[in-house]
């Protein structure tokens, strides 16, 4: 009975073990498992997108419209000047004018535009002589200071003027598409051409500073005036000018529009002289 009861006991451990070293996988069916449910809807405070509710945390923002670059144009002009100084100004640096100056000139110019913006470089020429006729300096007093007759380009063969290059930045304030209302300043130089000639003449007495005909005209302008310089006005007098002149541009005007391309420019101001223009331009 012993014998039986240790060979049970021993054929129940044999068997156990053959059934661990086997890994549990016996001939038996492996347990059913429980069906699974859906999966847990996503966290709403996860930060993940979703299909449904708000969505603008992962909208993107489209870029602001950007405004088309203006071009630049390029266009050339030709200008064509009145320039006038009244005898009031004149009479600023001399007791007495014989008169205002008016005088032309014409030039060029080179034109860069962009919007409403131009930059301008103008070549010009203008005649800048003074009338013919009687000065007298600041401080003189006929007749006992000399006095000054300029003598006109027909009589002296020389024409005074000069040549100019400069620079101007204009604006247009646009008014409608046709008519723009156009301002501007720049600098540049002056280069003086030909020469100013004169006679110093000696008053006649009796001449005043109101009075100066004919005590203080020439004898071949039908005068009674002496030569200071004792060449019986035979020998005529060249001003000593500085060569080269600074060029001050303060500029307002219209600028017409016709086509586009075309533009007329009515204009007037400083020029270091007081003017007034016109000017036409085409752009490429």
């Amino acid at each position: 009975m012993r014998l039986t009861t240790l060979a049970f006991g021993s054929v129940v451990m044999l068997s156990a073990s053959l059934a661990f070293a086997d890994g549990g996988n016996s001939g038996a069916p492996p347990p059913a498992t429980a069906p699974q449910g859906p999966p847990p809807a996503a966290d709403a405070g996860s930060g993940s997108p979703t299909t449904s509710g708000d969505t603008t945390s992962s909208a993107i923002t489209a870029p602001e419209p950007v405004a088309p670059e203006e071009a630049v144009e390029y266009g050339i002009g030709i200008r064509l000047r009145s320039v006038y100084v009244p005898q009031s100004i004149l009479e600023l640096f001399v007791d007495r004018a014989a008169g205002g100056a008016q005088n032309y000139g014409y030039g060029v110019d080179i034109v860069r535009r962009r919007g409403n913006t131009e930059l301008q470089l103008g070549i010009e020429f203008e005649h800048v002589q003074p009338p013919e006729g009687v000065y007298i300096n600041k401080g003189d007093v006929v007749p006992q200071n000399s006095i000054d007759y300029i003598l006109s380009p027909q009589e002296s063969g020389h024409d005074l003027g000069w040549f100019t290059i400069d620079f101007t930045f204009f604006h247009h304030a646009e008014i409608n598409k046709y008519v723009s209302f156009r301002y501007g300043a720049g600098l540049g130089l002056g280069i003086i051409t030909g020469e100013l000639d004169h006679f110093n003449v000696v008053c006649a007495g009796g001449s005043t500073n109101q009075n100066v005909n004919p005590g203080c005209f020439p004898t071949q302008f039908h005068g009674t005036g002496t030569d200071e310089d004792g060449h019986n006005f035979q020998q005529q007098v060249k001003y000593d000018l500085p060569p080269v002149f600074p060029v001050v541009n303060g500029i307002i005007g219209f600028q017409f529009k016709p086509t586009d391309k075309f533009t007329i420019n009515v204009e007037g101001g400083i020029r270091s002289l007081p003017f007034l223009g016109l000017e036409m331009g085409y752009f490429f």
